[in-house]
């Protein structure tokens, strides 16, 4: 992660949208024809210019505010943390963002600003994601990040982290997140948040200090959308942040694509709904590289099944359906709880299976082999 000395125009254009009473959208407008510090200044000296910039119109309690605010703490924050701060008159604001009518006044990013110059895919799906989920959006990640494409997420729990994982692994991504730079949420993440700093993207509309909130996740996923040409869908309930996003790519005209998933598995309510309302659906990698006009970086070997039989064949059928506690495979078997037992054992040794607080489900990806569709 490169240093970061954070400009007097760049502190003030992060106190401007740090104050409560700052309306985004009229910011927005005045960052396009004023200087940030010019700005600044008329607000802590009560000009009744500055009016139009606020939510209520409240001038001296705006100038209050200011006055009170510490930009040197601002500073010293954005500096230790590596911070920049990008306001659409930069040269390094992502174009894709510089004619979107909801755009933010003003970015802070942490990383490689050149990873949005190129071609963007947005991965995103739900947090409570199933093994097979998490197996598919990695696979996914990794295949257009060999690619050449950048990935983009939202770094939360589940599909968002397989993700990101998969294209650091060879190549780059993006995380868009829901609160200041200076932290990490969910905190069990903060060793790949800090790698993503360090050697990707991560990107915030928020400053220094800003808390997640359940009202910045959707705010948060309209950037995802903006930022990509393609946003995929890998899992989602028929609610959620993940159809939030799909929407609002629609509504930009991107193209949405959502992996087909098991009628009776709730993390694929809201995939199927996306196909049904004309997402192209996605059954293998190819489908997804044709969409960007790439091939595959090196082809894969072709996939070696590992070798069932017997009553793994049957635990494994079972577990297509979605997750089971060994006593509900027992009972719907109808066999001695030893056999499944036994099977079972030798399905979690080959990793075809996975347990995670005691439910078990298949661990492989959703999508076919390449090869088929060649």
């Amino acid at each position: 992660m490169k240093p970061v000395q954070a400009t007097n125009a760049e502190v003030a254009a992060a106190a401007l949208v740090s104050l409560p009473a700052m309306s985004p959208s009229r910011l927005r407008h005045a960052l396009s024809e004023r200087d940030p510090e010019e700005l600044w200044r008329d607000v802590c000296a009560s000009r009744s210019s500055i009016r139009e910039l606020l939510v209520r119109g409240d001038v001296k309690h705006a100038a209050a505010a200011a006055r009170e605010f510490n930009l040197d703490a601002l500073s010293a924050t954005l500096n230790a943390n590596s911070i920049n701060v990008l306001t659409p008159s930069d040269h390094r604001y992502p174009e894709a963002l510089r004619d979107d009518v909801d755009r933010p006044p003003v970015l802070f990013t942490r990383g490689e600003h050149s990873l949005l110059a190129g071609r963007v895919a947005a991965i995103v799906g739900t947090r409570r994601a199933t093994a097979a989920g998490r197996a598919t959006a990695k696979e996914l990640a990794q295949e257009l990040a060999a690619a050449g494409i950048t990935v983009l997420s939202g770094l939360a729990l589940g599909i968002d982290t397989a993700a990101h994982r998969g294209a650091m692994a060879v190549g780059s991504t993006v995380a868009v997140v829901g609160c200041g730079l200076d932290l990490c949420y969910p905190a069990r993440h903060q060793s790949i948040f800090d790698e993503i700093c360090d050697e990707h993207l991560a990107l915030s509309e928020w400053p220094p200090g800003t808390a997640p909130a359940p009202f910045r996740f959707p705010m948060r996923n309209r950037l995802i959308a903006a930022l990509s040409e393609v946003v995929i869908v890998v899992e989602s309930g028929l609610t959620g942040g993940s159809l939030i996003t799909a929407r609002e790519a629609l509504d930009r005209g991107r193209e949405v694509m959502a992996v087909p998933g098991n009628l009776q598995v709730s993390s694929s309510g809201g995939t199927n709904a996306l196909i049904r309302d004309g997402a192209t659906p996605i059954t293998s990698v190819d489908e997804v590289l044709r969409e960007f006009e790439v091939s595959r970086a090196v082809q894969n070997p072709p996939l070696t099944t590992p070798h069932m039989k017997g009553r793994a064949i049957e635990i494994a059928h079972e577990l297509s359906h979605g997750s089971l506690t060994l006593d509900q495979l027992v009972q719907r078997l109808s066999v001695p709880i030893g056999e499944v037992v036994v099977a079972m054992g030798e399905l979690l040794r080959l990793e075809i299976v996975v347990e995670s607080n005691g439910w078990l489900e298949l661990s492989g990806s959703m999508l076919v082999s390449g090869k088929e569709h060649q």
